[in-house]
């Protein structure tokens, strides 16, 4: 019976953790503007690194829904002083600096994974296929890009 409750738990959480890694790309999407993971044809026959290009991409639009929660969450106080803000203010401002510092560990860890992958997988492609996989890379560049349209409020300079 026991074993059987754990067997369960640990079902609904692989479960949870595939529904959660599948809805990133469309929730990115669906916020911050549509945009398709294209592998180039240099490298589809190369089943290790389409994998990669999948995973980079989804460890991309999780740093970039979590940009954009901050700025959701605490956007507001862009450029104000924090001799402006109330007791509640700071409170919310705390409690969103500690869940980005917990969750961007979380996703610059698997960032550096695939730092490492990305070297190990460039020396194994020809010059063609490595400037294919560079080009992918501007696609983490494009997410950024949406938030920055997105949250341009943020982005402008005070005078």
């Amino acid at each position: 019976m026991k074993r059987t409750f754990q067997l369960s738990i640990i079902l609904l959480f692989t479960l949870l953790i595939g529904v959660c890694s599948s809805n990133t790309k469309s929730e990115a999407d669906k916020r911050l503007g549509k945009m398709e993971v294209e592998i180039p044809a240099e490298l589809k026959s190369k089943p290790e690194v389409v994998k990669y290009i999948k995973g980079m991409s989804e460890v991309a639009d999780d740093y970039a829904l979590m940009i954009d929660n901050i700025f959701e969450d605490v956007g507001e106080y862009a450029g104000k002083d924090e001799s402006e803000l109330g007791v509640i203010d700071k409170i919310k401002l705390t409690k969103a600096t500690a869940e980005v510092a917990v969750r961007s560990a979380e996703i610059m860890g698997k960032w550096g994974e695939y730092q490492s992958k990305r070297a190990q997988l460039e020396e194994q492609l020809s010059d063609a296929e490595t400037e294919a996989l560079e080009n992918v890379w501007e696609r983490f560049e494009q997410r950024i890009e949406q938030i920055e349209a997105r949250h341009s409020k943020v982005f402008e300079k005070k005078e």
